[in-house]
């Protein structure tokens, strides 16, 4: 199946809907457009991801299951705070239990959803104990060039139609053996991807509530110079701007939504925005068109036309596959 985004929150939701539980804000200006789509088995399913602008990411892991994560795009995520490379497989981590990544714009990336119990037992029964350890201490790996095209091909067919499900695992098991790795990452986090994970599950959680740097500097336990230098270096602006655009997104996802309208009992831009913390009416204007490319006006009308929303494509519809991803 497949379902279309225009809002960070619209991915979101489709996340939640096949059991993620994942903030999403859009950090570049523009209007949004992207891509889920869910394929593979009940035994071993396949989700891919594009997007057209960039977008960070926050959640939780879901127990029990190992996400080998590819990029198939010249575009490469930054993964809890760490850049990528080319020809990497990445999210695998056994002992994780937290997600925090970035997707540029352009990023187009695909994970094949393996039980860690299958996994090991796998590695067990061939005795590949020193794979266990590559999953049970690092987070990433620089794959050899053919290693990384065999299992990204394996993946792709599985996400097209599934029937893969042995071969996808026994590929992962091979590209992440000692002998065949040229670099792995822990994903451990340092000290200003650790600040900035902070600051931005502090967002998440507090959508309607505007701070200032002051304030947030108590929240968090940071002083100002490190917050500013720190959020400057990894998203590139200050704090309070992204918190701004964090929720700014929220507001793009009401807009866009009557459900979520109903939900918030808030129906009009003003309403909606105040609820997210916009007391200004000006300002909000001006920032929501400099950030989503039109007026917070032009997206509730168009939400209110007739007409199918992108986001009334439900999981429901492949109940299979709901089931198989939860």
């Amino acid at each position: 199946m497949e379902v279309a985004f225009d809002s960070a929150l619209g991915l979101s939701a489709t996340l939640e809907r096949v059991g993620f539980e994942m903030g999403v804000a859009q950090l570049s200006r523009g209007t949004l457009h992207g891509v889920v789509r869910l394929g593979g088995s009940k035994q071993l399913p396949v989700l891919s991801i594009q997007t057209n602008q960039d977008l960070v990411l926050h959640g939780n892991r879901r127990p029990g299951v190992l996400p080998f994560t590819l990029n198939i795009s010249d575009q490469q995520p930054v993964v809890r705070g760490e850049e990528t490379h080319q020809g990497s497989l990445h999210g695998f981590h056994a002992g994780l239990s937290d997600v925090f990544f970035q997707l540029p714009a352009g990023a187009h990336i695909q994970a094949a959803l393996v039980s860690q119990t299958r996994f090991e037992e796998l590695a067990t029964a061939t005795g590949d104990h020193q794979t266990l350890d590559v999953i049970h201490r690092s987070n990433s790996a620089n794959l050899h060039p053919q290693r990384f095209k065999e299992i990204s091909a394996l993946i792709q067919a599985q996400l097209m139609g599934g029937g893969q499900d042995d071969l996808v695992e026994v590929a992962a098991l091979e590209a992440l053996s000692p002998h065949h790795l040229q670099g792995t990452a822990s994903g451990d986090l340092g000290v200003r991807a650790g600040l900035m994970k902070d600051l931005i599950a502090w967002g998440f959680e507090n959508t309607g509530q505007a701070i200032t740097l002051d304030d947030l500097c108590t929240t968090i336990f940071a002083s100002r110079s490190a917050i500013v230098h720190h959020c400057r270096q990894t998203f590139g602006t200050g704090p309070m701007a992204l918190l701004k655009q964090i929720r700014l997104s929220q507001v793009h996802h009401a807009l866009s939504s009557p459900e979520v309208q109903h939900a918030i009992g808030s129906y009009t831009v003003q309403a909606i925005a105040s609820h997210h913390g916009f007391q200004s009416r000006n300002h909000f204007a001006r920032d929501y068109r400099n950030q989503f490319g039109e007026s917070p006006s032009a997206t509730l009308q168009r939400a209110s036309a007739p007409g199918i929303s992108v986001q009334s494509v439900s999981v429901a519809q492949s109940p299979q596959m709901a089931m198989a991803l939860r």
